[in-house]
């Protein structure tokens, strides 16, 4: 795909609104009542580790004192799993209540006590400017692309995005929608500069090569 080339978007469906998400959570929240279960990892175990593992390498970023934010939590695992990485400053939002109250369970019964979590909906966000040096995405993108107001959403949540940053702060992205190039398109700008993308094993099927995500990390201007 070269760079003249749209973005090929996917139909809108049901995993673009708030409604289903709070109805998500909701059930993982009693089955995490009866049973412990963290709920489903978004793109699974083998991408988090691998994914976070790349995050606590890059020299961008202090343990001790990087603030980062998980945009769109969910049930926290991403920033529970920096945590055992030794991360100390780490905030998560999602605009679930449920996921909140999920992600909060989660870490008590992890033994973690520094983790923020807190309520935050993009399109009305009480985040200040310039507060992090880090800004981790984990499916969050991919979620607003599949809203019936995707275009809109996407110039909301970039602009969100940059609003948030630290000059020459890093943001990390992780989708199964976009392609590398994909998300090398929208996101490269006079705001972001493309780093790096974070490697993950290779499949072989009827010929072609790929992987089942793709994570990239960008320098803010």
């Amino acid at each position: 795909m070269s760079d003249s080339e749209d973005v090929v978007e996917v139909e809108s469906c049901v995993l673009g609104t708030k409604e289903h998400w709070d109805s998500a959570y909701d059930r993982e929240l009693d089955c995490f009542d009866e049973t412990g279960d963290c709920g489903e990892i978004w793109f699974g175990k083998s991408c988090l580790k691998t994914m976070c593992k790349g995050v606590s390498q890059l020299p961008e970023l202090n343990k001790e004192t990087s603030r980062i934010i998980d945009l769109g939590c969910g049930n926290g695992m991403t920033l529970i799993e920096l945590s055992k990485l030794g991360f100390k400053k780490l905030d998560g939002s999602d605009y679930s209540a449920k996921g909140i109250e999920l992600s909060k369970k989660i870490m008590e019964q992890e033994g973690f006590d520094h983790i923020n979590y807190f309520v935050d909906d993009i399109t009305d966000s009480k985040i200040e400017q310039y507060v992090y040096d880090a800004v981790l995405d984990k499916g969050t993108f991919d979620a607003i692309a599949l809203s019936e107001d995707r275009d809109k959403m996407k110039q909301l949540y970039k602009q969100h995005v940059e609003h948030i940053l630290k000059p020459n702060g890093i943001f990390v992205i992780t989708s199964c929608n976009y392609t590398e190039n994909e998300l090398k398109l929208y996101y490269t700008s006079p705001q972001f500069e493309f780093i790096k993308n974070i490697q993950y094993p290779v499949f072989s099927f009827g010929g072609s090569k790929g992987t089942t995500q793709t994570t990239l990390i960008f320098k803010k201007k």
